[in-house]
């Protein structure tokens, strides 16, 4: 089975991406650890596993994601689960959630107020409450669909987060006003242009709406999440939002010009603009 799967899709992935693959499916079919794969390679799977290789085999080879194949990821010692129509989150959104965790720590017994805008799967509300735990996490997104798997995550993981309906760029609000301490976003933030050049396990899996802005408006929702937060943050309140790599300038001016008094960006693991820390407005 493991040469098969090396043959099959060597052509797709970079032969350590396979060999992680391959870990991930012997985890998730058998409970096997890599020291225990090594210690079975000769031992035979029974039919019924061996067919569910050779499903996710082939789900491979079509371009599937392998975390809507094993349907769970980790994030921040999180076991989430993750299906078609939830973004799959990033590493880079996990060291966001470090970030935050890292620059709030006296915050870590209090009862502080924190909203995720655009949850997704709730990684990283859930993650914040996982380190606030004294703290009230709201998560806010425009898919159902999303929503029911973050709801389903807090469950799982034993964390009590508050989702709701609702789309930043038409609000209702029905859960608002309220101030809060953090509020923390990645939003959607990919250029149309760039579609034709990303990999197609993400645009022809991934929910478009979680990924892609318009050309001509790529700050679409840092605007609007900006225009939230200068009403809706406490007045030593801090947001942080994940960006594009291109337009790190950019959206710190959109932030400056906004009214916010200190705005500061971040690098990510591989040097690149990814996150901007902003301070309410003077």
């Amino acid at each position: 089975m493991v040469l098969l799967f090396h043959r099959e899709l060597n052509s797709r992935y970079p032969e350590l991406e396979t060999k992680a693959i391959l870990y991930h499916l012997f985890d998730n079919f058998m409970g096997w650890s890599r020291a225990t794969l090594h210690l079975n390679r000769e031992k035979f799977l029974t039919e019924e596993i061996e067919l569910r290789f050779l499903n996710a085999l082939g789900r491979l080879r079509a371009g599937e994601p392998i975390q809507y194949i094993i349907g769970r990821m980790e994030f921040c010692g999180l076991n989430l689960k993750i299906q078609p129509g939830v973004l799959i989150p990033r590493p880079e959104t996990e060291e966001l959630a470090v970030l935050v965790t890292r620059d709030n720590q006296r915050f870590r017994n209090q009862t502080i107020s924190i909203l995720d805008i655009g949850t997704g799967s709730g990684c990283l509300a859930l993650s914040m409450k996982k380190a606030f735990p004294s703290a009230n996490v709201t998560g806010i997104d425009k898919s159902p669909d999303a929503l029911e798997i973050a709801r389903q995550n807090a469950l799982s993981n034993q964390l009590e987060v508050t989702f709701f309906e609702d789309d930043i760029l038409n609000p209702s609000f029905s859960w608002s006003p309220v101030f809060f301490d953090i509020i923390i976003s990645n939003p959607p933030y990919i250029p149309e242009q760039e579609r034709a050049t990303m990999s197609s396990h993400v645009v022809d899996y991934e929910p478009e709406n979680a990924l892609f802005v318009a050309n001509d408006n790529p700050l679409l929702y840092y605007d609007a999440i900006a225009g939230f937060a200068k009403t809706n943050l406490t007045p030593d309140g801090l947001l942080y939002v994940e960006i594009h790599e291109n337009y790190g300038d950019a959206t710190v001016n959109l932030f400056h010009d906004q009214g916010f008094r200190s705005v500061e960006m971040f690098l990510d693991y591989f040097g690149k603009n990814r996150f901007i820390r902003v301070s309410t407005p003077s």
